[in-house]
């Protein structure tokens, strides 16, 4: 299981230490003679060997393209670990779900409740609560979390026993404040959030070894467009949408089929791969040069199904519920 800390997070690089022992064997020591050159003898003419190559600057288009590989290359490795953040990130045996308590409406969008349940857990571990909102890094919320006979996350007693860390060293794991900063031990953690279209409510619950752990994720106003069994959804990726997951399921393998967004009368194929349970995932940006918002049609076209979506995006599009 693994947890990044930047915004452009999946890969886990290993931490090596290299040691490197050097022999020697003994040489005969250089003669120290030298001949002293003869009076008047002409200077040999300076001889410049395995110089460096001249440096090379790059052009306004070679910077261009390099800038344009480093921002597909973080995309793609956000995208990644949004796309896999749930069970995929969870630790074998180990879940974790969102299940909602309340919802009120207020003057920042529907503010809504959610409780932890998770499985897996054993009560002698001491978790931290992760959240991950849009266009910000992963953020430890809290710690000291254990999860309950019930299955439900709780608040744990700081003198729980001896196999329980101090508050040090779970500050220490994740720098998160304890929670009983806040409530009273027994009490089920919950979170409320708002959210737009789209945006998906990402948390995680992790032990101090980060060996242990399970993250899930809700989507609690869905953009999905669905015919005949099959589904495309949209996810966002960022809060106006330069980033987007283009989720499907329910598909039947079709033989021939059409799979692209539109946007600005601009038409673009999606290259997927469907896997035997009838599902995929690609990750778009739906920027369209000359235009700073619009709006983005994903579809597909097949005998045995036709769904599609669409979803704003660019700037004002990102607006909560």
């Amino acid at each position: 299981m693994r947890f990044c800390y930047v915004l452009a997070c999946g890969l886990a690089l290993p931490f090596f230490t290299v040691s490197v022992f050097a022999q020697s064997t003994q040489q005969p020591a250089a003669s120290t003679t030298q001949t002293a050159p003869a009076p008047n003898a002409p200077v040999p003419p300076l001889q410049l060997h395995n110089l460096p190559p001249e440096p090379h600057t790059p052009t306004p288009q070679e910077q261009a393209e390099e800038k344009a590989t480093e921002v597909r290359m973080a995309l793609t490795r956000l995208a990644s670990a949004q796309a896999n953040w749930g069970p995929r990130e969870s630790a074998t045996g180990m879940s974790l779900e969102l299940k909602e308590t309340g919802r009120t409406k207020s003057a920042t969008g529907t503010e809504i409740t959610y409780q932890l349940t998770g499985t897996g857990f054993t009560p002698d571990m001491q978790l931290t609560l992760l959240r991950w909102p849009l266009n910000a890094n992963i953020t430890p919320v809290m710690s000291g979390i254990v999860v309950n006979a019930a299955g439900i996350a709780v608040c744990g007693t700081p003198a729980a026993g001896p196999a329980a860390p101090t508050e040090a060293a779970a500050k220490d794991a994740f720098h998160a404040p304890s929670c009983t900063n806040t409530v009273k031990p027994g009490t089920p953690i919950s979170i409320t959030t708002t959210v737009a279209k789209g945006e998906a409510v990402r948390v995680a619950l992790v032990a101090a070894d980060r060996k242990h752990g399970a993250a899930a994720s809700l989507v609690p106003f869905p953009i999905e467009g669905e015919n005949n069994g099959c589904k495309i959804e949209v996810i966002l990726g960022s809060k106006e949408a330069d980033l987007v997951l283009i989720e499907g399921s329910g598909f039947k393998h079709d033989k021939t089929y059409t799979l692209g967004t539109e946007s600005w009368s601009q038409k673009h194929p999606l290259d997927v791969s469907i896997n035997p349970q009838g599902q995929f995932v690609a990750a778009v940006t739906p920027w369209i040069a000359g235009h700073d918002t619009g709006d983005t049609v994903v579809y597909y076209q097949s005998s045995s199904c036709t769904p599609t979506v669409d979803f704003p995006w660019g700037k004002g599009s990102y607006k909560p519920e």
